[in-house]
Parts: structure tokens; C-alpha cells; sequence
């Protein structure tokens, strides 16, 4: 169990100031009453700093000088001899001013790099002005809420809003859950230019069949750090208020008709097309067809709390076009006889006139207490319903992620137009 711990800390790039380490360092004294063997210290670093997974991505060196460092401390504190293995002299010191590396989450999907998903991400909380660098905790329980609920997105058009480094979407497109019962197609979105970078990037990392290779990862991550050092040096009277649009990679397949649609996985007999596309509240683009909307930790700032029920009540009303894209299907299908509904909780998922009900799920966090409320006022405001559909509490234990949301729920909101009968009366 010890090293379970610090192999999911190391991978996760958990500091060592975080509970999980201090989990770990109390199962020391219960597991070793002296000096332990060696084979426990060659566990302990298999399972860290030597772990096959290390090597298949670039790691930020700086964190694997602070675990061995902290495990020295350990030692010590314990009268015991401290390993040569726990020495620093071996662990160079990098100067990087850009802090951008890649983590590896074990417990949720599984990547083509191993167990767990990996991404490139920023361990700050707050980045180049923006949260949307980081994992934040919402995404983990909206992942893990979705796979234990793998209908929520069966044969469903998914759109994320505020996907971030691709936590969630990356999880439940890899999930063993979801994998039987895949969305039928899957949008990630977000609005800053260099977060939907790294969501291509993570989305493709994670996707990716042959994986990709660490050269590939190595080129990659020095050319984003270079151009995010850039932009730090930008002078506060060049940088521009509006979201700088974002350019899908060269490579990448585009969508002329959504022209920041970047297609990470095409279509196979018409299933599983997952893309990254630039979304921006306050003037959404129009967007692809959606059944199902998706969104972690995104009730944070006031100002967006408007433009965000707003674009959720167009989506969920079918507007942009949605309802009149899928009516040419529909009447395919009672042309050809088949029928629009194929089982009793596809009936259920529609609005009883053959379009599929649309509904969109949030995780929220109770770190935004106040802006939550004005988030569910705003949503009634408009004249929607929500539901609350589950709450979990992070594992102190085995927090994962920049900030530790210990005892604090996060809260997974339904919501939906009121339906028909609730309207007339």
C-alpha cells in the first residue's frame, strides 16, 4: 500500500507538502520498526523515480529532486542510515523558468503510455492568467461519476465546456467503463489559445495507437514552453482583453464548417469522432450537435456566470441549428421504416417529438461557494432546472491534484429545460 502511494504521488507530481506524503511517511513507522532492507528502498524508487512510466514522458526534474530529498529527510528523522540512492548529487538541478511537464494519473482510464492518463500540464494553480493549465479536482469526480454512469454518454454527442489539459475527457474516452458504451462523438472545448495546445496535444497523447514517442514529447513540450515564455514578456499594454484565437495544428484534421474544429480521432462507421475546438462564452461560435454537455470546476469567475447559462440554455433548446441538422436523419429513418428509438431508455432520452432530450451535467466545488449560488440562481434566472445528481468528498489520503479539496464536496448538477407539462402550469 506505502508504495502504491508514493508511486501515484511521484507519477502525479504531487508535492511532497501535500496529505498523500504524509500518509506515506506514517506507514514507515508502522510497516518498519528499523533500519529497512534494501529491497524496500529498490521498491520504494521502482515505484517513484525509477518507474518504467518515468520514462515515457519528460518529468519535471525539479519535483524528482524534491521527492528524493524528502525521502532522505525521512530517513534521517528516523535515525536510519540514509541510501546512497537518496542522495542528490546524482539528480541534477535544472533552472527552468516554465513550469510544464507531464503527469501520469493512475486509477482513472489507461493511456497507450501505461496505467492511468498522462498530461502535459502546469502544477500551478493560477498560470499565464489562466486556471485552465492545471487538473483541477472537479474533473476527476466528473470522470469518475461518468464512468460509474457509462449511459450518460453512450451513443451520445458529448460537448466539454472549459475541458482544460483534457483530465476528464482523456479519463472517460479511455475508461474500460465507457469503452463498451463510447460516446458517439466527443468535443472538448475551451477558450484560451495555448490550454486548447495542450488539450490537442494530451487528447492525442492519450489516443494515440502507436504511442507517441518521448523525442516527440521532448520537441513538444520545448516549443510550447518557448512560446508561453513569450507571452510572459509581453508588456502589460500589448496584451489584448479578447482570447487570442487558436490555431489547430498544422497535421490536424479541420472541419471547414467550424473553423477551430480540430478532429483528434476521425469517425469509424460513423462512431467515436473525438475534437478540440475553441469556445468562447461571451460569443459562441456555432457549434457541432450536442446531446450531452459536460463541465468541471468552470463556477468560478462572476462575469461568466451569465454567458455560461447562457450558451447551456441554447445548446439544451437545440438552437445554432441543432435541431434542424438532426431533422434530415430522423426523417431518414421513418422513410427506411427504422425506427427513431431503439430501446426503452432511448424513449426516455427524448422529448417525446423524436429529438433527443439534451442535458448537461457540471461538477462543481464548494471552493466557489458564493459564485455556485449565483451560478444556480442565474440557471433558474433563465428559466432552467437542475438536479443535484451526486457529491463525493476528496480523499485526503490520496488527493491527487494542485489543491487538496479535503472535506470539501464536489457536486455534480443536472440541468435541463423544465419539461413541457411543468411549463404550462
Amino acid at each position: 500500500m506505502s508504495c502504491e502511494l508514493i508511486n501515484r504521488a511521484h507519477l502525479a507530481g504531487v508535492s511532497t507538502s501535500h496529505a498523500v506524503w504524509r500518509h506515506f511517511a506514517a506507514t514507515l513507522d508502522v510497516s518498519h520498526q528499523q533500519q529497512p532492507p534494501q529491497h524496500f528502498v529498490d521498491e520504494v524508487l521502482d515505484a517513484s523515480i525509477r518507474n518504467p512510466c518515468v520514462l515515457s514522458a519528460p518529468r519535471d526534474p525539479k519535483h524528482t529532486r524534491e521527492v528524493v530529498a524528502w525521502l532522505a529527510e525521512q530517513w534521517r528523522l528516523r535515525r536510519w542510515t540514509v541510501p546512497s540512492e537518496f542522495q542528490l548529487d546524482s539528480f541534477p538541478d535544472v533552472d527552468d523558468t516554465v513550469d510544464l511537464f507531464y503527469k501520469t494519473y493512475t486509477g482513472w482510464g489507461g493511456g497507450p503510455l501505461g496505467p492511468g492518463i498522462t498530461l502535459m500540464e502546469s502544477s500551478g494553480g493560477i498560470t499565464r492568467s489562466t486556471t485552465g493549465l492545471t487538473t483541477w479536482c472537479g474533473a476527476a469526480v466528473l470522470a469518475e461519476w461518468v464512468a460509474n454512469n457509462p449511459t450518460v454518454v453512450a451513443g451520445k454527442r458529448v460537448l466539454e465546456l472549459g475541458a482544460g489539459v483534457g483530465f476528464s475527457a482523456s479519463a472517460i474516452l479511455t475508461s474500460p467503463d465507457t469503452e463498451h458504451l463510447p460516446p458517439s462523438s466527443y468535443f472538448a472545448t475551451d477558450c484560451h489559445h495555448q490550454v486548447l495546445t495542450l488539450l490537442h496535444h494530451n487528447l492525442t497523447l492519450n489516443l494515440a495507437d502507436p504511442p507517441l514517442q518521448r523525442a516527440c514529447l521532448e520537441e513538444f513540450r520545448a516549443r510550447v514552453s518557448h512560446q508561453l515564455e513569450e507571452e510572459r514578456l509581453v508588456t502589460p499594454e500589448e496584451k489584448c482583453e479578447e482570447p487570442l484565437p487558436w490555431s489547430p495544428p498544422a497535421a490536424a484534421t479541420t472541419d471547414p464548417t467550424h473553423a477551430t474544429l480540430a478532429v483528434v480521432r476521425e469517425e469509424e462507421d460513423g462512431q467515436g469522432c473525438v475534437g478540440v475546438m475553441q469556445v468562447d462564452w461571451r460569443h459562441p461560435p456555432r457549434l457541432p450537435p450536442v446531446d450531452v454537455v459536460l463541465a468541471a470546476d468552470v463556477v468560478y469567475c462572476r462575469n461568466l456566470i451569465q454567458p455560461l447559462v447562457s450558451l447551456l440554455r441554447s445548446i439544451l433548446e437545440g438552437s445554432d441549428g441543432q435541431k434542424e441538422q438532426r431533422q434530415p436523419q430522423q426523417e431518414a429513418q421513418r422513410d427506411s421504416g427504422e425506427k427513431g428509438c431503439n430501446s426503452e431508455e432511448e424513449m426516455r432520452a427524448t422529448d417525446g417529438g423524436g429529438l433527443r432530450k439534451q442535458e448537461a451535467f457540471l461538477a462543481c466545488t464548494r471552493r466557489s461557494h458564493e459564485t455556485l449560488s449565483l451560478f444556480l440562481q442565474e440557471v433558474t434566472r433563465q428559466g432552467l432546472q437542475y438536479t443535484l445528481v451526486f457529491q463525493a468528498s476528496m480523499d485526503a489520503d490520496t488527493a491527487l491534484f494542485v489543491y487538496n479539496e479535503i472535506h470539501l464536496p464536489v457536486k455534480v448538477y443536472k440541468i435541463t429545460l423544465p419539461r413541457e407539462d411543468t411549463r404550462e402550469h
